[in-house]
Formats: C-alpha cells, structure tokens, sequence
C-alpha cells in the first residue's frame, strides 16, 4: 500500500506474497530487498527472486551458507525486527501488527495463527523494551 502511495522504504523483507510486482519496482529503485525464503514459498522464490535487479539478500530459517542468512526470526514480519536488531537499530516500533487476528486474505486461519504465535514468543525472546506486542 505505502509503495502505490509512493513511499519507498531503505529495506523491504517479504517473503513474496501480497503484491510482489510493487516490491520489484521499488527495489529497482533503490529499495533493499530481503527475501524470505521458507517451507512453502519455493515456487514463489523461484519465480520472482530472479526479477529483482537491485540489491537483495537471501534469508532462511535454517542453516546459513554462501550468501544465504539467518538473521533470527519466522514471518517476514518478526524477521524484519530480527534484522533490524542485528544491525543495531536503536529503537523498533511495531505498526499494524494483530497477533491474536490473522487476515481475511489467510487461506488457513488456522495456521496463520500458529504462525503468529511464533512471531510474537520470539519478538518477546528477543529481549527489547520498546517493542509493544
């Protein structure tokens, strides 16, 4: 939404759903692209990481190699604080975020929420004040 508006963020971290034609553009344009790669997104990984021309970093939830990382997180969302704190942010502030709600948009509710449970236990093991789940 905020890129149709356009606002173009420093960092994007998605795992390739919602509308990825918007976060090819913006990386084009500058935008670092942090691309979640997990359990059932390989055909979309495969289909979309090739398009993206500017600068972009690889991510797993399992073990690292090469230029694949593993910054600490689950969802893209939850993986987005993980990689701001291992970078040093200062500060994180979370907006939109409903832990206990999963989106209409959710194929399985069910398992969007067991998702969400994961996201919130490891944003509150990460250990930051400032962060209000």
């Amino acid at each position: 939404m905020a890129l149709r508006k356009g606002l173009r963020p420093a960092v994007l971290v998605t795992d390739l759903d919602g509308d990825v034609a918007d976060q090819v553009r913006a990386n084009a344009q500058g935008t670092v692209a942090v691309v979640l790669g997990h359990g059932d997104n390989g055909p979309a990984v495969r289909e979309w990481a090739p398009r993206f021309t500017g600068r972009t970093v690889a991510t797993t939830q399992s073990a690292p190699s090469g230029r694949l990382y593993d910054f600490g997180g689950f969802t893209d969302g939850d993986r987005a604080v993980y990689l701001a704190d291992h970078f040093g942010a200062k500060e994180i502030r979370l907006a939109g975020w409903d832990f206990e709600h999963p989106s209409a948009k959710d194929a399985d509710p069910a398992r969007k929420q067991r998702k969400l449970d994961w996201a919130y236990i490891l944003l509150q093991n990460l250990g930051r004040p400032e962060l209000e789940l």
